[in-house]
């Protein structure tokens, strides 16, 4: 992320949707966050693809099986916030 506010899970789904929108070629509102990755058409590559580059854009480390394991926009972006609240609990020691 350019800054280092923490995305809401509402800000990730949004994410999530824009990336899927381009590698799908369809428009993101059409792209349901509830929907299994697979029924989008989204094979494993892609959806390790995803995680990588949502790994980018928030600078917290995924597991490669992230999106295999979460898989649709909605469980994806929960997985991430809560990995997210986790991580900030280890930097301040909590």
């Amino acid at each position: 992320m350019a800054s280092h506010a923490v995305p809401t899970e509402s800000e990730i789904q949004d994410w999530c949707r824009e990336y899927l929108a381009g590698v799908l070629r369809r428009p993101s509102e059409k792209i349901d966050p509830a929907a299994k990755f697979d029924s989008l058409g989204l094979d494993s590559a892609e959806s390790v693809f995803l995680a990588s580059a949502l790994e980018d854009w928030i600078g917290v480390f995924l597991p490669s099986e992230a999106a295999m394991d979460h898989p649709s926009i909605a469980e994806l972006s929960r997985f991430v916030r809560d990995t997210i609240a986790a991580n900030q609990g280890l930097a301040s020691g909590r």
